[in-house]
C-alpha cells in the first residue's frame, strides 16, 4: 500500500470553518501529489455542476448513479448502455494512474454539462470554487469499519496490497497509520455543513434505511422531480442486487485500467460485494471487532459526536420519538374532544 504523505493545501475554506480549525488540521493523501492538487485548487467549477464527494468504498456508485440518472431525467438505456465512469468521471483517477499532470484533468474538463464529478478528496483539498460559488455537493458517509472492509477487498483486487497483507493486516494499518484522522476529519467536516444549502450529507446507512427517501431528498436538493413509476424504476436499478449484475456500474474499465499498471490476474471481482452495514463483523475475529470498535470510538468522540450522529442514525430516532409524541397528542386531543362531546350530549 502507498505510504502516506502529509500536504498542506494552497488555501483553507475559512468561510466554512474558522481559521483555529484549519490551524490544527493536517492533510494526508496516498502517494506524491502535491502539483496534481495545485492544479485541482485552481479547477473551474460551474455553477450547474454537482459533485459526488466520499471517502472509499462509502457508497459512491451508488450516489454517482442515482443522480446521474436525475440530472439527466432519468435515462435509463444511457445508463445500461456507457460505463458510469465515463458518465461521471473520478476526478484524480487519471493523474493516480499515470501521473500525467497535463492530461490530468481532461476527463472532467470535456465532460458535457451539466457535469457530475466524483472526488474521494478532503473538503480543503476540493477546488476552492466550490466553496466560493457553491455549486451543488453531494457527500455520502459510511462506518469506517465497514468502509476499511470493503477498501481491503477492492485494493487486494487491484493488485496494490501485498499478497501477503491480511484483512487484520489491513485493518491495523488504518488503525495505527499516522494518516489515521484523515478518515474522521474528512467525516467530521462535511458533517458540520450539512445545514449549508449548497450542500446535501446523506449516509450509506440511510441509503440502505429509505432509499426511496433519500431519492426524493436528493431530487428536492438538485430541483427535479420524479413521477410514482420512475421512482419504482429508479428503486429496482439502484437495488444492490441489480448494482452488483449491471457492469456499467461495476468500474471494469477502471478496474481493467489499473490491473495493467499493477500486473495484477483477474479474479472476477464484483465492485458491489455485499452492500451490507456492519458486515465488518463477520470477516474480523471477535477481538479484531473489539479493537476496531474501540478505535472507531475513540476517534469521533474527539469531536464530541457519535458515530451515529455522522451516519445520521439518531435522527432517526430523534424522528420516531417525535412521531410518536405527535400521534399520541392527536390520540389524547381526539380523546379529550369525544368526551367533550360526550359532556355535551348529556
Amino acid at each position: 500500500m502507498i505510504e502516506p504523505i502529509e500536504v498542506k493545501p494552497k488555501r483553507y475554506p475559512t468561510n466554512l470553518l474558522p481559521q483555529e480549525y484549519w490551524d490544527k488540521r493536517i492533510c494526508y493523501v496516498r502517494g506524491e501529489m502535491g502539483k496534481f492538487l495545485d492544479k485541482v485548487h485552481d479547477v473551474e467549477v460551474y455553477n450547474d455542476d454537482v459533485w459526488v464527494v466520499t471517502l472509499p468504498k462509502c457508497g459512491t456508485t451508488w450516489m454517482q448513479e442515482l443522480v446521474w440518472l436525475v440530472i439527466n431525467d432519468y435515462d435509463f438505456e444511457t445508463a445500461k448502455n456507457l460505463d458510469l465512469e465515463k458518465r461521471s468521471p473520478f476526478m484524480e483517477f487519471d493523474y493516480i494512474l499515470n501521473h500525467d499532470l497535463d492530461g490530468s484533468l481532461k476527463s472532467i474538463e470535456n465532460l458535457k454539462r451539466p457535469r457530475l464529478i466524483k472526488s474521494h478528496l478532503a473538503l480543503p483539498l476540493l477546488p476552492a470554487q466550490l466553496w466560493d460559488k457553491k455549486a451543488k455537493v453531494i457527500y455520502v458517509v459510511r462506518s469506517p469499519k465497514d468502509a476499511y472492509v470493503s477498501e481491503y477487498h477492492f485494493f487486494r483486487s487491484l493488485g496494490v496490497l501485498p499478497p501477503q497483507c491480511s484483512l487484520e493486516n489491513y485493518i491495523n494499518g488504518r488503525i495505527y497509520g499516522k494518516d489515521c484522522n484523515e478518515q474522521y476529519d474528512n467525516m467530521y467536516e462535511f458533517y458540520k455543513l450539512r445545514s449549508e444549502p449548497w450542500l446535501f450529507y446523506t449516509s450509506f446507512e440511510q441509503m440502505k434505511l429509505n432509499l426511496r427517501q433519500v431519492i426524493l431528498d436528493v431530487c428536492k436538493f438538485l430541483g427535479k422531480t420524479i413521477d410514482d413509476n420512475t421512482m419504482e424504476r429508479m428503486l429496482k436499478h439502484l437495488s444492490f442486487e441489480e448494482m452488483k449484475k449491471n457492469p456499467r456500474t461495476n468500474h471494469l474499465w477502471e478496474i481493467e485500467q489499473t490491473r495493467k499498471i499493477t500486473q495484477a490476474v483477474g479474479d472476477n471481482f464484483i465492485f458491489c460485494r455485499k452492500g451490507e452495514t456492519n458486515s465488518y463483523k463477520k470477516e474480523l475475529s471477535p477481538e479484531m471487532v473489539q479493537q476496531l470498535d474501540a478505535f472507531v470510538q475513540k476517534k469521533v468522540s474527539n469531536y464530541n459526536i457519535t458515530l451515529n450522529d455522522l451516519l445520521l442514525l439518531n435522527e432517526n430516532r430523534e424522528k420516531l420519538v417525535s412521531n410518536k409524541v405527535r400521534h399520541l397528542a392527536r390520540f389524547w386531543e381526539e380523546k379529550a374532544h369525544e368526551h367533550a362531546n360526550l359532556q355535551y350530549r348529556k
